[in-house]
Order: structure tokens, then sequence, then C-alpha cells
């Protein structure tokens, strides 16, 4: 089988402040945004194959075995948040995927802890390859846990040009508007989101403002991975870039106005927030 879209990423564990831990990661908000919208979704990722994974139940999995699952931890101190970093999950290759799997129309590279190299999306050239880059922009110390530091991440221009779509939120680059800019130099779009004042959309250099639609924002963990999910998955179907990203921004506003995954809607439900 053939999925009609791939994510391959860290699947994680985020740490609560008063106990437990709930699942989080792009695999989670991205396959969880294809199937509400009525599309099949296979993840490659990496854990316990013996334990359940923390998705829909109809998306196919190929679960690279691990020791541990990669967690993440948020502490708030006087001087701001500080992001932890608890445990690793497994190294991710092109040679984990099924054959048939490597056919995938749409390809999301959501990348968390360095798990697999921009190297990644030179091998689906006949792909439409999306990249959400957050795991390359941060490092740590050894041993762990150890707290989240944000790098400059300056890829290969080279390698940067077998991505198609490039996402990224302006706090990802530390609010370096010229850093974010730069990456559509080699790569045709890029969207830099921007919470509630909507995204910038770079296509061949030239940025284009996409509006935010009105919601109530209750939780907006997992939304940078929601749009680009949506905004991969309609650009695959509409070849339009512009109409990509307003439906993304739709989908995205429904997304925040509840806790984890429960509000990300279905396409009906997206299409009626736009109007």
């Amino acid at each position: 089988m053939i999925p009609p879209y791939l994510v391959i990423g860290d699947l994680t564990r985020d740490l609560l402040p008063l106990g437990g831990s709930t699942p989080g990661g792009t695999v989670l908000y991205a396959a969880t945004t294809i199937v509400r919208l009525g599309v099949g979704v296979a993840v490659l990722t990496s854990g316990d194959p013996a334990q359940p994974l923390d998705l829909p139940a109809d998306v196919h999995a190929t679960i690279v075995p691990a020791q541990a699952q990669s967690t993440f931890e948020n502490r708030y101190t006087a001087d701001g948040r500080v992001q932890m970093l608890h445990a690793l999950g497994a190294r991710l290759h092109f040679d984990d995927l099924p054959q048939e799997w490597r056919l995938a129309p749409v390809v999301h590279l959501g990348p968390l802890t360095g798990e697999f190299s921009l190297d990644m999306a030179e091998h689906f050239p006949n792909s439409l390859v999306g990249v959400t880059p957050q795991g390359w922009m941060r490092e740590w110390d050894s041993p762990l846990p150890a707290a989240i530091r944000r790098v400059v991440w300056r890829p290969d221009p080279t390698r940067l040009r077998h991505v198609d779509v490039l996402v990224l939120s302006i706090e990802d680059v530390g609010g370096d508007e010229n850093l974010a800019e730069s990456y559509a130099q080699d790569c045709r779009l890029v969207a830099v989101t921007r919470g509630s004042r909507g995204s910038t959309l770079y296509i061949s250099g030239k940025p284009h403002q996409i509006d935010a639609f009105p919601a109530v924002e209750r939780d907006p963990t997992g939304a940078g991975d929601v749009f680009a999910a949506a905004l991969l998955l309609r650009l695959r179907e509409t070849g339009d870039p512009l109409a990509a990203a307003t439906f993304a921004s739709a989908v995205a506003a429904c997304a925040v106005e509840g806790p984890g995954t429960s509000t990300i809607p279905t396409r009906t439900e997206a299409l009626a927030r736009m109007g």
C-alpha cells in the first residue's frame, strides 16, 4: 500500500508540571490532522513496538525499536521558560521505510531531536516534500536531562533545494526575519507562522501575507504542525500555494481552541471556518 501522506519523526512524551505525561510531537499532530481531513496516513517513528502508539487507530506505523521515547519538559523560571530534554528515541533512516511507502505522494519530515538529517529529503524525488525543521534548531549537552538551546540553522543550500515546502515559526528563528527570509532563496515555498498574526508565505522569494482566522485560543501546542500538514495536503490537492495556506490557517484556528488534538477539525469544519 502506498500511503497518500507519510510523516517521519519522533513521537514524544511531554512531562506535565503536576506529574504524568501527554503525547506530543509533529508525528502526532500531523498524522491526526491528515486523518481528520479524510486522507490516509503512515508514520515512521521510534519507540517500543510492544506498546500501543498514541495515534488514531487507522494510522499505519513502522516503529524503529528504541530503549526510550524522546521526552521533553517545560520548566518555568523567573527568567522565562526552559525546555528540558529527558530522553532520546532511536535514529531514523530511509532504509527503515517499507518499500511502497517510499512512493508516498506527500512526505512530511518532522525532526524534533535531530533523529535524521536533511539528507532524508533527497530520497523522495517524485514526492511533494515538506519540512518542519525544529529538531535541527536545537542543541543540548550530555548527559540527559539537559536544557535545550536554540541554534541558528543554516542548511546546505544544495540540500535545501530538495525540499518543496519549509514551514517554521518566527519563534524558531528567534524573531530573525532576515534568517527566515534567507531560506526562501533556496526553497521555493517557505511559510513562517506567527500565531494570531497569521503567516508569511514566500513563493519563489516573494512574501505574501496570510491572515489568521479568528479563534479562541486555549492550547496552541502543535498548531504549527497542524498548519504544515494541512498546507502540504491542500497544496498537493490544488497546486495553489495561497489557497492551501488559507485553508491551513483555518485548520490551525480550529486546532488551538481545545487541548491537544481534540479540536483538530474535519474538512467540513475547516471549510465552515473559512466562511
